[in-house]
């Protein structure tokens, strides 16, 4: 159990621990001392004055005993019977409620008694007792406040060593290292350690970052030459509608492609604070994606729509088109018969389709990487709904599977109403 707490509260769990079990020992061994201790004085004490008694009664005389200890035999009338129901020896028993101290030894002429009441003894006894039990819990009170105040002093380090590793800036190149505010010690090796991980880590995002932006122009030249020869070929005058329709394909694969590049190189990259990005509105969004999967639709033979009111709130214009047609795409590809729609609402946006629907057993799957719905249905390796929470987990927006009553499937997207779903977003008025 001590194992889910902090270790601060584990290292005052095991002060009060071992405080407690210490004080239990030493209180428990105190009382069992005191009582064989007593136990053996009350027993030589009093069979020496029942000796002493015996000894003088053969001489006929009767000593008298203080008030608080009395002498019978079998043969006096004062005799109680429960007496009788002793061995010799010393016995702790109770008369009228009062506890009593007993001796009994047997004779060739009876048996004899000799009962004593300690009460200032037992008093005595009380209080130690008391004590004991008072310091047993003033030292769980002590290792308490010991715990609290050495775990303070030990755990501060770890907690201040914890904030530096936390801060951002401890990922530039310029971080002063960690190890040298520590002593040489289990926590100053903790920073050295961190130290080592942190510039490994800032060598990898060096390269991560010169990787995108290499990836970044190397891929962008090639699709900017491909658009341009495109339309290099529609300048030359009218086209065989064949090959038009080719061009069209081409020119919404660059359009795709320069989408899915800008996206990719935003989810690898920490946003930058000064970045602009190219924004747009969901209706702007919803219309472009509409126009340019309603040809798609229709080679299906699906009723694609488009209905509902949207916010004017302004976002990310590359990530909203890839979200919006990776759901398309899949709800395209995986609708036999019916309609597939765009339903669009102040806060955000669903991609309704009347397909077969996802079982229920598949549903907490279906935004895994390489997870694919009927693999007989087309290529693809199944990245589509993965990319499409990766936007959703950044962006702040949030996405959900649900499976409407007349049956196939809705992707509800909740963009949001606050600034926090257009993070790092500085208004371009210029769409994709």
């Amino acid at each position: 159990m001590l194992a889910k707490h902090s270790l601060q509260r584990r290292i005052v769990a095991a002060f009060v621990l071992m405080s407690a079990v210490v004080s239990g020992l030493f209180a428990l061994a105190m009382i069992v001392t005191m009582d064989l201790t007593e136990r053996n004085l009350a027993t030589e004490l009093m069979q020496q004055q029942l000796e002493f008694v015996l000894e003088l009664e053969n001489v006929g005389t009767r000593l008298e005993l203080g008030p608080n200890t009395r002498y019978v035999s079998d043969r006096d009338p004062a005799w109680s019977d429960w007496l009788n129901g002793f061995q010799d020896g010393f016995h702790d028993a109770y008369e009228q409620g009062n506890e009593v101290h007993v001796f009994l030894h047997t004779r060739a002429d009876g048996r004899h008694a000799l009962l004593a009441t300690l009460d200032e003894f037992e008093r005595r006894e009380e209080i130690m007792e008391r004590l004991a039990l008072v310091g047993f819990f003033a030292s769980i009170a002590v290792a308490l406040g010991l715990g609290l105040l050495i775990a303070n002093r030990v755990i501060a380090p770890v907690i201040r060593l914890s904030r530096q590793v936390r801060r951002r800036e401890q990922l530039l190149s310029l971080a002063p290292p960690l190890a040298t505010d520590y002593a040489d010690d289990e926590v100053g090796r903790l920073a050295a350690a961190f130290d080592e991980a942190l510039a490994r880590l800032r060598s990898a995002l060096d390269r991560e970052r010169l990787f995108t932006s290499d990836l970044s122009h190397e891929i962008r030249t090639p699709l900017m030459v491909i658009a341009s020869s495109c339309e290099l070929v529609r300048a030359r005058g009218t086209l065989d509608p064949g090959l038009d329709r080719q061009l069209e394909r081409i020119e919404r694969a660059v359009i795709e492609m320069r989408e899915l590049t800008d996206t990719l190189l935003r989810l690898a990259r920490e946003p930058s604070p000064g970045e602009v990005v190219e924004s747009t509105g969901l209706r702007e969004a919803a219309q472009q994606q509409f126009e340019r999967w309603q040809p798609e639709a229709a080679r299906r033979q699906l009723d694609l729509k488009l209905h509902g009111e949207a916010g004017a709130q302004r976002y990310p214009a590359a990530l909203l088109h890839t979200v919006m047609s990776n759901l398309l795409r899949n709800a395209l590809h995986y609708t036999e018969q019916g309609f597939v729609a765009i339903e669009l609402r102040p806060e955000g946006f669903s991609i309704v389709d009347s397909g077969a629907g996802i079982p229920a057993h598949e549903r907490d799957k279906v935004f895994a990487p390489f997870v694919r719905g009927d693999a007989t249905r087309g290529d693809g390796v199944g990245i589509g709904l993965s990319l499409v929470q990766r936007i959703c987990a950044r962006q702040g927006w949030r996405i959900e599977l649900r499976s409407p009553a007349s049956g196939g499937c809705e992707f509800r997207i909740d963009l949001g109403t606050d600034n926090a779903s257009s993070r790092n977003l500085h208004e371009s008025p210029t769409s994709v």
